[in-house]
């Protein structure tokens, strides 16, 4: 700061020390902020966290975005794998009905020739029974009994 040259005009002094003043009392402001070591700390904190923030809000974007891509390409490869097993299952589902069914066929046939079977021993064993009746229908019970147990064991196995 210069000393200005005198001048006679009195208003113009009253202004030169105004602006004197003023510039004084930004510069004392200006020393103050410097030396207020908690506002100076806060403003840094302030700063740092605005600065994590927009980091981490920029991590969690891309990590929410990695993730997606992930979980479509996942689902894509496991939609490409998913395919042939369920080709396969639905192949051996198909030859499984179709053993079952010709099982069925089979087992009917093997019902039927039984059961004539059955119907001509029975015939043969009603006119022995009338010649013999009580050793024959003792012998013939206990192979009936025998032949049903049989059945019944295949049958449910």
């Amino acid at each position: 700061m210069s000393t200005p040259p005198a001048s006679s005009d009195p208003d113009r002094t009253r202004r030169d020390i105004q602006q004197t003043r003023a510039e004084l009392g930004e510069t004392v402001a200006a020393l103050a902020a410097k030396t207020d070591v908690k506002a100076r700390a806060r403003t840094k904190a302030t700063t740092a966290a605005g600065g994590l923030r927009q980091r981490v809000t920029q991590a969690g974007q891309s990590a929410k975005t990695r993730a997606t891509q992930l979980a479509h390409t996942m689902s894509q490869k496991a939609s490409q794998r998913a395919k042939p097993v369920a080709q396969q299952a639905q192949r051996a589902t198909s030859a499984i009905h179709d053993s079952a069914k010709a099982g069925a066929e089979t087992s009917g046939k093997a019902e039927s020739t039984l059961i004539t079977s059955a119907r001509a021993a029975s015939t043969r064993i009603g006119s022995s029974i009338r010649a013999k009746p009580v050793p024959i229908l003792a012998a013939t019970s206990t192979a009936a009994t025998l032949a049903i147990i049989a059945y019944r064991r295949r049958r449910y196995r």
